[in-house]
């Protein structure tokens, strides 16, 4: 995606901003979500908010000789879409890096694919201090040093997985950040992976891969250009609002650019974001790591970037053998995963704390021992707080224990659930089955179950570990748990199959409950926010054959455009 200037992008804006109609009428197939009128003809807006959802006729007799008409025909007019979890940050580092995610993709992919793509990559940018990539996952054999050192054995090279939890090193980089024997003492052996000596082969997950993201990350302004991408990007698939589930990871100038941008005028993405602490800081520094989100979130909280409480992880991904699970894994006997906080005791105190402060915790969770330890912290908070609108939520639920469904019913826990990963994705569900056996690989990702005790539900996409975001994809795979290529060859636990309105809710109005924000946003309804998404289909009416292939015809924030016509 090509790069905007900053400097280039502000007159742009500036004059998008004072030429904004004070008055507009938008007319269409209206679908509100909301339960007392939940479709309508027409939507007016005066200085970016809703004045009047209802009928052509009573629209237009509101019109004065300056108000901007725009008549959509039969599309469809939606409240802005709402992400549950994403990463806007990694998403900007990741514009920068060699993009892996389509070789990936192939189903006879090897790890010397990556190799090669790495090698081509060098060709087309020589010269650089370091170089890095992403979006691999482990293929044939597992990743070493020596396989990178014979395309590159004297610069830097990190390649981060797709999902963010792992790295593959050359052995330049292993020297340059010490990665050696001391590391796989410091971090364990399931985070720098070794061989047959003792030696770390250039394989990490978790803290020690987390740690060096931050090292090698983008300056500020690198980090604000590939922030304005995002931007774009995200207002591309008909978003105009998200969850940063991981504000601290990485770039250590987050917070900077994202409210450089906005006291620039020109950041208009609504980015509610959690701010990571180290889920094994000494208890000594606890306190001041909470003290310190508070502080962000009092100092960060304006009307386009606030701070809103912490991220957590409990654990961390199958694929890489670190999610924590209540059985040993299929393929390593007497094996669970990574306990990042085998402690409830201390997600309670983390929980109070923030609900005390009229924030929330946003939890990492893949298995389902992580996700026990989590709703037991959480019972613990309530008990001690009395506060059930915490807003807490859990992010991911690959694998849950159906004991625990209940509890997050009863701690109004939220969960925030990926539809996109819900399905037999042919190349990943082969490896899931043989690390974790064909039972838990064929009830992965629940979403109905949650649904039918009550609970708020939102989605997600994870992006950029996901390589889409798109609405229309999370609606069909949500209601067919597969994809229309693999069509019933893919389907997975059909009976965590959900309604389309369901899937339309988990987007818009269960989102903004997230953020506490479900009385501006989520829905097209009189004195909200004049936040539009316009397609080309009727997610709820038109048949699930045209749907996958929706198209965004623009996107409206505050009453403006800000993709498309």
């Amino acid at each position: 995606m090509k790069k905007i200037s900053v400097l280039l992008l502000l007159p742009i804006l500036l004059l998008a901003s004072c030429s904004r109609p004070k008055t507009l009428l938008l007319l269409g197939n209206v679908i509100t979500m909301d339960s007392l009128a939940p479709t309508a003809e027409a939507v007016f807006v005066e200085n970016g908010i809703i004045t009047y959802v209802g009928s052509v006729e009573a629209a237009r007799a509101l019109c004065n000789k300056n108000t901007v008409v725009k008549d959509y025909g039969t599309a469809s007019i939606y409240p802005g879409f709402l992400e549950g979890h994403t990463h806007g940050l990694l998403a900007a580092d990741r514009f920068l890096q060699a993009d892996l995610t389509e070789v990936n993709r192939q189903d006879d992919a090897v790890m010397d694919d990556f190799v090669q793509a790495m090698k081509q990559y060098m060709e087309e940018n020589p010269g650089l201090p370091m170089y890095k990539g992403a979006g691999w996952t482990p293929k044939d054999r597992e990743p070493n040093a020596a396989m990178l050192d014979a395309i590159c054995p004297d610069v830097p090279m990190f390649l981060n997985t797709e999902d963010g939890h792992s790295m593959w090193l050359n052995t330049a980089a292993m020297e340059q950040f010490g990665i050696d024997k001391e590391a796989v003492k410091k971090y364990g052996s399931d985070c720098v992976r070794m061989d047959a000596e003792g030696n770390p082969t250039g394989y990490l997950s978790e803290n020690p891969a987390i740690e060096i993201l931050g090292k090698i990350s983008m300056t500020k302004e690198e980090c604000k250009q590939g922030l304005l991408q995002w931007q774009e990007l995200a207002f591309s698939y008909g978003f105009t609002a998200v969850t940063e589930a991981g504000l601290g990871l990485g770039c250590p100038y987050g917070m900077e650019a994202y409210q450089e941008l906005c006291d620039e005028g020109l950041w208009k993405l609504r980015t509610y974001a959690n701010l990571v602490i180290d889920e094994n800081v000494p208890d000594d520094k606890l306190d001041s790591a909470l003290s310190n989100v508070l502080a962000m979130h009092n100092k960060h909280n304006g009307e386009y970037f606030k701070v809103i409480g912490t991220k957590m992880f409990i654990d961390g991904v199958i694929e890489a053998h670190t999610g924590w699970l209540k059985e040993e894994y299929t393929d390593q006997p007497g094996y669970y995963g990574l306990k990042r906080c085998p402690e409830s005791s201390r997600v309670a105190k983390i929980v109070a704390f923030n609900n005390k402060n009229g924030m929330n915790v946003h939890f990492h969770s893949i298995g389902d021992a992580a996700t026990h330890i989590i709703v037991e912290g959480v019972a613990q908070a309530v008990a001690e707080t009395g506060i059930r609108e915490g807003r807490n939520a859990v992010s991911h639920l690959q694998v849950v224990d159906t004991a625990d469904y209940q509890a997050f019913a009863n701690n109004n826990l939220i969960a925030v659930v990926a539809p996109i990963w819900s399905f037999k994705e042919p190349i990943g569900y082969d490896y899931t089955v043989q690390y974790i056996g064909l039972d838990r690989a064929e009830n992965q990702y629940p979403i109905r179950s949650f649904y039918d005790l009550g609970c708020k539900v939102n989605f997600h996409s994870d992006y950029p570990i996901s390589p889409s975001m798109s609405v229309a994809w999370s609606v069909y795979m949500a209601t067919t748990r597969t994809i229309p290529d693999l069509g019933s060859s893919g389907v997975l636990n059909p009976s965590e199959c959900i309604n389309r309105e369901q899937a339309l809710r988990a987007m818009t109005t269960d989102c903004a409950y997230q953020w506490r924000e479900e009385e501006r946003q989520g829905s097209i309804v009189a004195g909200k926010l004049a936040n539009f998404a316009i397609w080309d289909r009727d997610f709820l009416h038109d048949g699930m054959d045209t749907i996958w292939d929706a198209t965004v015809l623009a996107t409206y924030v505050d009453g403006q455009v800000v993709y498309g016509e």
